[in-house]
C-alpha cells in the first residue's frame, strides 16, 4: 500500500457570511487561526485508489463537491465513489451560498492538495488504536444520552519509519465558539491537528465522528439558535479541548507499531429515507411571522427574561419548520449518501448528516469497534439523523431533522450491511 498526505490553507477573504448560526449579524471580521484542507490518499497493490478529504468547513456541499471531484478525477484518476469529502463542522468558517470565485478557488486548492498527496505517495505501514478523552463532549439532549469518549488514531509511516500522516476521529460538534464569534477558526479540531503535527510530524487529518446530540460542555442548542452564548465558549476553551485530544492521540500514536498493510477499498451509494410530513408552506410562513410578532410584543412588554427567551425560541422553531415546508424537495424522499473507505487497518465510514451518538455506537459495534470509525458531515448534508427515542422526547434536533421517526435506525442497519462488504484487513 502506498499512502500520501497533504494540506492546504483555504482561509477565504474577510467579509463573507459565516456558516452555522442564523443569529450572526455580520460577516467574517478577521482570522483567529487558518482554515485548512487536509488530505489522505492511498493506493493498493491491485491499483485501487482512494482519497479522504477533510476541510475546516461546516460541511462540503454539492457544488463544492463537484468542483473538487472533477479536478481530482482529472489529476489523479480517483473516482467519486472512492472519494470522501467531509467537513469538520466548524461553525467559524465561510458559507458559499451562491457560486463565486472564492468557492471555486477553495475547491481547486483542495483538489490541488489531493494531487500533491498523490504525487508524493510512497510505500507505507500502518496501525490503528483507540484512546479515551473526557472533559470535551457532553450530551445536550433534554433527557441526556450517551457520549462516545473514544479517540480513534491511525498511524501511517513510510518503510523507514518516517511519519506520513495520522488520522484521528472523535465525535463532538466543533462549536466551542458561538454566534458572537466573527473570526475564522478551525475550532478545537484545528488545535488538535496543529499540536499533533508538532509532536509527531506528518499531516494530521481529523474527521468528526457522530456528534448530532453532543457538543462541547453540553450547552443548549436552543440558546445558540437565538444568539445566547454560555461563558465557556471561548478560544481558550477551544485550545484546551484541542490539546486534550492531541495529548490522547500522541499517546496512542506512540504505542502503535505499524505493520505492512495492503487493503485499499472504497464504495459509496445513495439511499432514500422517508421525509416527515410538513404543513402547507403559506400557512407555515404565516404562523412563523405571527410567532415573530408575538415574540416582539413579549419583549416590548418586559414581562420577564424567561418569557422573552421562550417566545424567541418558539418563533425560531416556527421559522425552522416554515423553512422546511418551503423546501422544493418537501414531497420527495430524503437522499442520504453513505460511503466507506478501507485504508490498511482502518475502515472509515461516512454519512451525509449529523448522526446521533447511539446510532454511531451501534454501527461501530457491528463492524468492529477497534478498527472502524464514522465520519459525520461526509459528502454533503441532509440535517440531523436522530434516534426514534429523540423524536418522542422532542427538542431541537428532531425538530430540525427532516426525517420520520425510525429512519435513523433504518439508516444504521443499512450502513452496517453496506460497509460489511469491505474486504478483510
Amino acid at each position: 500500500m502506498k499512502v500520501g498526505a497533504a494540506m492546504v490553507d483555504i482561509t477565504p477573504p474577510l467579509g463573507l457570511d459565516m456558516y452555522g448560526y442564523g443569529a450572526r449579524l455580520s460577516g467574517a471580521a478577521g482570522v483567529h487561526d487558518p482554515l485548512q484542507g487536509r488530505v489522505l490518499v492511498a493506493e493498493g497493490g491491485d491499483g485501487t485508489t482512494v482519497a479522504l478529504v477533510v476541510a475546516d468547513l461546516l460541511q462540503i456541499e454539492g457544488r463544492l463537491q463537484g468542483i473538487i471531484a472533477a479536478e481530482v478525477l482529472r489529476t489523479t484518476g480517483i473516482t467519486r465513489d472512492h472519494l470522501q469529502l467531509a467537513g469538520t463542522h466548524t461553525h467559524s468558517g465561510p458559507e458559499f451560498a451562491v457560486p463565486s470565485d472564492v468557492e471555486r478557488d477553495t475547491g481547486l486548492a483542495i483538489a490541488g492538495a489531493v494531487a500533491r498527496a498523490w504525487e508524493e505517495r510512497r510505500e507505507a505501514i500502518a496501525a490503528v488504536g483507540i484512546g479515551h478523552v473526557d472533559g470535551i463532549a457532553a450530551n445536550r439532549r433534554p433527557n441526556g444520552g450517551p457520549v462516545d469518549d473514544r479517540v480513534t488514531v491511525t498511524r501511517f509511516d513510510d518503510l523507514e519509519g518516517r511519519p506520513i500522516a495520522t488520522h484521528i476521529n472523535y465525535g463532538c460538534h466543533a462549536t466551542t465558539l458561538g454566534p458572537d464569534n466573527l473570526l475564522y477558526s478551525a475550532d478545537f479540531p484545528g488545535v488538535a491537528c496543529r499540536v499533533l503535527e508538532e509532536a509527531v510530524g506528518g499531516v494530521a487529518v481529523f474527521s468528526t465522528g457522530p456528534q448530532g446530540d453532543v457538543n462541547p460542555g453540553g450547552y443548549s442548542p436552543e440558546g445558540s439558535m437565538v444568539g445566547i452564548v454560555v461563558p465557556w465558549r471561548t478560544f481558550e476553551s477551544a485550545e484546551r479541548y484541542g490539546r486534550k485530544l492531541a495529548d490522547v492521540a500522541i499517546a496512542v500514536h506512540g504505542d502503535l507499531r505499524p505493520v505492512p498493510a495492503d487493503r485499499v477499498w472504497g464504495a459509496a451509494q445513495v439511499i432514500e429515507l422517508r421525509r416527515k410530513p410538513l404543513p402547507d408552506p403559506a400557512v407555515a410562513r404565516a404562523a412563523a411571522d405571527g410567532a415573530a410578532k408575538a415574540a416582539d410584543a413579549v419583549r416590548a412588554a418586559h414581562l420577564s427574561p424567561d418569557a422573552d427567551y421562550h417566545s424567541i425560541v418558539a418563533a425560531a422553531y416556527a421559522d425552522l419548520v416554515a423553512s422546511q415546508a418551503a423546501d422544493p424537495d418537501r414531497d420527495r424522499p430524503v437522499l442520504v449518501r453513505i460511503s466507506a473507505l478501507a485504508i490498511g487497518p482502518l475502515l472509515h465510514v461516512g454519512v451525509s448528516g449529523e448522526l446521533f451518538v447511539a446510532l454511531g455506537q451501534r454501527i461501530r459495534a457491528a463492524l468492529g469497534d477497534d478498527r472502524t470509525c464514522i465520519a459525520a458531515l461526509c459528502d454533503g448534508y441532509v440535517g440531523y439523523l436522530p434516534t426514534a427515542e429523540a423524536f418522542e422526547v422532542g427538542g431541537y434536533e428532531p425538530n430540525a431533522s427532516v426525517l420520520v421517526p425510525g429512519e435513523g435506525e433504518k439508516l444504521a442497519e443499512t450502513m452496517i450491511a453496506f460497509a460489511a462488504a469491505a474486504p478483510a484487513a
